[in-house]
């Protein structure tokens, strides 16, 4: 049996043709950044947000700030409380953004007595939730220790505490 060459390269250029769509679809670029920010605080007037980006298939890097607005008795006026730290997470069954992750971060914090550097860690439980996996629920805890003198009455551990933070896989 002879193989024509123009039907060589017509059954060639059909399946590179199938081949190629299913080529695209798995060079898309897997989503590596999420975004979130926790609803719930508005109501407490605490405020938190975190931007978050795969390193790794069980690492991620990230930046996050909150911030905290309350009345005390014991002071005159408002009492405010700004936060802001990088953190490092790790996902020990290697999927980023979704299971249990502990982290470690550094960061600054302000309190009323001052603005101090710190260092912590924490634990966390994430969801990625939806058809497509894009849709991201976060919660966790941890502690950070002030470095400075703080000052009388304040006290150089504080808890951390994302209570819900929801946002989104890009």
């Amino acid at each position: 049996m002879k193989i024509r060459l123009p039907s060589l390269v017509a059954a060639v250029i059909v399946v590179c043709a199938l081949a190629a769509p299913v080529r695209a679809q798995e060079a898309q670029p897997p989503r590596q950044q999420v975004i979130s920010a926790n609803p719930f605080g508005l109501l407490l007037e605490f405020f938190n947000a975190e931007y978050e980006r795969a390193v790794s298939e069980s690492a991620t890097m990230g930046i996050g700030g909150s911030y905290a607005s309350y009345d005390d008795d014991l002071t005159e006026g408002d009492d405010s409380y700004l936060n802001t730290d990088v953190f490092v997470r790790y996902y020990p069954q290697g999927r980023v953004f979704d299971g249990w992750n502990f982290g470690a971060k550094a960061g600054l914090t302000r309190l009323d007595s001052g603005t101090y550097p710190g260092f912590g860690f924490d634990a966390n439980r994430s969801w990625l939730l939806g058809r497509d996996e894009n849709f991201y629920v976060g919660i966790g805890f941890g502690l950070k220790r002030l470095i400075g003198d703080v000052g009388p009455g304040e006290i150089d551990v504080i808890p951390t505490i994302r209570i819900v933070n929801v946002g989104f896989r890009f």
